[in-house]
């Protein structure tokens, strides 16, 4: 067996020396390089991080303003729905107050049936007597008795079943009544009356009160009576008996 030379072993040895140390720079200079680049790596993320945060915070201020300014809009469109629903609210307040006002204008001119409590008065004629027609009920009593009512807090009044408007006339002969230029209305009367009752019925049993026909009643016999009522119908006043006698030329 032929064994190398010295020489030859030592420069093997001096190979392998220098290949060592080269590994073994080369092994340094990466790890050298590695951390290196974990180092700044560590230093570049709290710098990252740091900016990231100041983007998140002024986004946040952003929507905290544009949210605000939301709100101050909002609360200005509240105040002014407020405001509208506050002057609708008058308006309807006033409206129904006109239309209040209306339909009780209405139902005193006697334009709308009515209907509640009050007091029906019976008249009719009496007996023949040394006055040629005292003892027939004429216009002038259905006339005071209408008034009477009126006076005692009706709202109402209707005559045989015509209505009683405020701008209503009685007229008529002996015997006859005439409302309005209506036909003629014969006795007996019935006259109703809707409003007060007690008032009413308290005017008409005072003894004060409709003096003539009262004499009248006791002299010849008329017939005079009245009664109370929880619930009275009238009907809407008839314009129509305006003209029955004259008619425009």
């Amino acid at each position: 067996m032929v064994q190398p030379a010295p020489g030859i072993i030592r420069s093997q040895v001096n190979l392998r020396r220098v290949g060592a140390y080269v590994l073994l720079a080369l092994t340094a200079l990466a790890f050298g390089f590695l951390l290196a680049t974990q180092l700044r790596t560590q230093l570049l993320v709290p710098g990252n991080r740091v900016a990231r945060t100041e983007a998140l915070v002024r986004t946040v201020q952003d929507l905290e303003s544009t949210n605000s300014a939301y709100r101050a809009q909002i609360a200005s469109l509240r105040g002014q729905i407020d405001g509208l629903e506050a002057q609708a609210a008058q308006r309807s307040e006033a409206t129904q107050r006109l239309r209040d006002d209306v339909a009780t204008l209405r139902a005193h001119a006697g334009l709308t049936p009515m209907r509640g409590p009050g007091v029906t008065v019976d008249l009719g004629n009496g007996r023949p007597g040394a006055g040629a027609t005292d003892y027939l009920v004429n216009f002038q009593d259905i006339q005071d008795v209408v008034n009477l009512l009126f006076a005692g807090g009706a709202e109402g009044v209707a005559v045989n079943g015509r209505r009683i408007s405020p701008m209503s006339s009685f007229s008529g002969p002996a015997g006859t009544v005439v409302i309005d230029q209506g036909n003629p209305l014969y006795a007996p009367f019935q006259v109703v009356a809707v409003g007060n009752r007690s008032q009413m019925e308290q005017l008409l049993g005072d003894a004060a009160s409709l003096g003539g026909l009262r004499n009248r009643q006791r002299a010849f016999g008329l017939a005079l009576s009245f009664q109370g009522s929880p619930d009275l119908s009238l009907p809407a006043y008839d314009s129509t008996l305006e003209s029955s006698f004259a008619q425009p030329s």
